[in-house]
């Protein structure tokens, strides 16, 4: 059947006297069929076929879109091309494709309003596989001519064909989306890895499925940025210390507008405040996938996040906030402010710092105040008992001085254990060990990004000393300025980490200092919310004032008293009675 509508396409096309003009029209769906060579196999069987019809080619149209979503935009560039030419007096007669489906998919309808558009043109379209046949007058043998008797004898064929490709696309694309809608709510990913991550195959259940796993080059950009923001560094900061360490963003490819072949490269910029904010807000690096395929509610991915919910929670502040319930599933909360829990009010007077030590006949916190005497003189004091109305005993008060004396006395003979001290140090060195060797390897980093900046500058220079354009010249110049700005940023970046890797050693001198002298700290009065907690470390419960003079309090396994104490003991306080022996 398709070599009889070849012959009679033959008869009625080929011209006795002259050439008639054409053109092609190849499309593939995704740059990926151009790359198997798809698009030119398309242009090799259509001007193959045009020759042997000596059709002239004037022009051979090579276009990569989906044939749903641009083609329209695509097919009026055509007409248009088809009009200059007319207005040039050069006539195009055919309009030649491999196939219906190469020229739509979009169904019966709208293959028909576009094969009318070309008729209108004076265009016939044509097709290599001999479905498409010309109109024929239906009256011509009584010499009668009407709009309604010019047919094509495979009109029906090719509305079936044209309707037959918009099925066909969409069982394709339910068949495909679907899966891929499926996969991603089970926690899998479908598309192009997310920065920071690249994708990896892995078999589940016989079947070949993907995840995202941490890109080895990238993902320490983005868990250093959420481990600075968590620590309350400002954007500013934190983008200039990533820039330091080299960062820039991801580089993709950019194609042209007909998508056959790529023109440039995009991205490979340096972080700046908005990107950095945008980052931060994507749950995914938590592990939680978000999407309009997952109806915008939050899932787990089968793989582990970048960094730690937890994590994601510090450095979002509340704007994002990811709540884990109980059956394991995850909710998304915006401008979130935990519940704050209700505190029983306190009075914290750094007059008297000390008032949280217990009266020792009602085992209740002291008072402080300070008395007016006859001439005038206040008198401070901690006291307890009746003359406040509250306390049924009688009442008493130490002065302030001899109060407090006895507290530091106690403290400065305050010591850690031998075992909590040398576990404590061995702590703390681990700790900052590990600290001293991320440091050094961020500088490393930082050093590392400046050398390649600096052979950049290099390059540039060469360039500038050797090109005499003068829009060169300036371009290079901005491009010189610009690196010598970005390698002096790193080197200020570099000469802050720097100084924070002298200062770990001395802050672990530091640490060691504070724990063989405990009372510089808890007799630090100027926070005395911290300063309470502190104290609570050292006792296993709030001892009463006399048990802070006699050297009888319950410590923490962590603490002993100095011995020096002992000897010292008879000195501090006087036998202990029924009452105190304080009077005011």
């Amino acid at each position: 059947m398709v070599s009889v509508f070849l012959s009679i396409r033959s008869a009625f096309y080929m011209p006795d006297n002259e050439q008639e003009n054409c053109i092609i029209d190849c499309r593939i769906s995704t740059p990926k069929q151009y790359a198997g060579g798809g698009l030119d196999d398309q242009q090799s069987i259509c001007v193959g076929n045009a020759n042997k019809q000596r059709w002239n080619v004037l022009k051979i149209f090579r276009n990569i879109y989906s044939g749903r979503a641009a083609e329209r935009a695509d097919f009026e560039e055509k007409k248009r091309y088809i009009k200059m030419c007319q207005s040039r007096g050069i006539t195009i007669r055919f309009y030649l494709i491999k196939s219906i489906d190469r020229f739509t998919r979009d169904g019966a309808i709208i293959y028909k309003e576009m094969q009318e558009q070309l008729e209108q043109l004076g265009v016939q379209l044509v097709d290599v596989a001999g479905v498409i046949q010309p109109k024929r007058n239906t009256l011509e043998h009584l010499d009668m001519k009407y709009d309604w008797s010019m047919v094509s004898p495979t009109e029906s064929a090719q509305f079936a064909e044209a309707q037959k490709y918009k099925g066909e696309i969409t069982d394709i694309l339910t068949r495909t989306i679907g899966a891929e809608i499926r996969l991603v709510r089970e926690g899998y990913t479908v598309r192009e890895s997310n920065d920071g991550y690249i994708n990896h195959r892995i078999w589940v259940d016989g079947k070949k499925k993907m995840i995202e796993i941490a890109d080895p080059s990238r993902a320490h950009f983005f868990q250093t940025m959420f481990e600075l923001r968590a620590q309350r560094l400002n954007d500013d900061e934190i983008v200039r210390r990533l820039n330091a360490k080299g960062f820039k963003t991801k580089t993709y490819n950019r194609w042209d507008k007909k998508k056959e072949k790529i023109i440039g490269q995009g991205g490979g910029i340096p972080l700046t405040v908005k990107q950095l904010q945008r980052y931060i807000q994507r749950t995914i690096y938590a592990g939680i996938r978000c999407e309009r395929w997952t109806y915008f509610k939050p899932i787990r991915t089968q793989y582990e996040g970048l960094v730690s919910i937890e994590r994601f929670n510090e450095a979002n502040r509340g704007k994002i906030f990811i709540k884990e319930n109980q059956d394991g599933t995850v909710q998304i909360l915006y401008n979130h402010s935990p519940d704050k829990t209700v505190k029983r009010r306190l009075k914290y007077n750094p007059r008297f710092p000390y008032k949280f030590l217990l009266c020792d006949i009602c085992h209740k916190p002291f008072f402080g105040s300070a008395s007016t005497g006859k001439l005038g003189k206040k008198h401070p004091a901690y006291h307890c008992g009746c003359k406040n109305g509250i306390r049924k005993h009688k009442y008493y008060r130490i002065p302030q001085k001899k109060f407090e004396d006895s507290v530091k006395r106690f403290v400065e003979h305050l010591r850690f254990t031998d075992t909590f001290l040398e576990s404590f140090e061995m702590v703390v060195n681990d700790v900052y060990r590990t600290r001293e060797k991320e440091v050094v390897s961020e500088a490393a980093q930082m050093n590392q990004n400046v050398a390649d900046l600096k052979v950049e500058q290099v390059s540039a220079l060469t360039a500038l000393t050797t090109t005499q354009s003068m829009l060169v010249r300036k371009k290079l110049e901005e491009t010189i300025e610009d690196l010598q700005k970005r390698i002096e940023e790193a080197e200020g970046q570099r000469k802050e980490i720097e100084i924070t890797e002298k200062d770990i050693k001395s802050f672990v001198r530091y640490v060691k200092y504070v724990m063989e002298h405990p009372a510089e700290v808890l007799m630090n009065t100027d926070d005395l919310r911290a300063q309470r907690t502190l104290f609570g470390l050292v006792f296993e419960e709030t001892p009463t004032y006399l048990e802070v003079v006699n050297g009888t309090p319950k410590l923490s396994l962590a603490f002993k008293l100095s011995e020096e104490w002992d000897n010292q003991k008879s000195h501090l306080a006087a036998p202990r009675g029924v009452e105190p022996l304080f009077s005011g």
